[in-house]
């Protein structure tokens, strides 16, 4: 358990964003201040370490690796549009995506001062 909770809060480090806004907006490749989960890292890591729940079947057939989710924070920091990019196991990019769409609202990013939209990337991790 100890092994996921470092995994897990590596792959917080490698969270990626780039703010857009609507088409007759301008859009931003950079942000002011990235999206982040309430609380910041330690909390996501705490969030994914309570929720998380193995899958039996992959438990079971010894199935691990990191599913890679795409996800646009909102302004008002909703997720939406939540995706597998890079699958591992259809019973982990399940759990993947159950876990996300069960997160609480972000703070969205920033950019001159107002929220704007930003895509994030989760790489979660699944090791027992």
């Amino acid at each position: 358990m100890r092994a996921l909770i470092l995994v897990l809060i590596c792959f917080f480090l490698t969270i990626g964003l780039s703010a857009q806004e609507s088409v007759e907006e301008e859009q931003f490749e950079i942000v002011t201040t990235k999206a982040e989960y309430p609380g910041g890292t330690k909390e996501l890591a705490k969030f994914l370490q309570e929720n998380l729940k193995y899958p039996k079947d992959a438990l079971k057939n010894n199935i691990s690796g990191k599913v890679f989710l795409r996800a646009i924070v909102e302004k008002d920091g909703k997720l939406k549009d939540i995706e597998v990019i890079r699958s591992v196991h259809p019973s982990l990019d399940a759990e993947a995506l159950r876990l996300v769409k069960s997160m609480p609202k972000w703070t969205p990013a920033t950019q001159r001062g107002q929220a704007v939209r930003s895509k994030i990337m989760l790489p979660i991790v699944f090791m027992f």
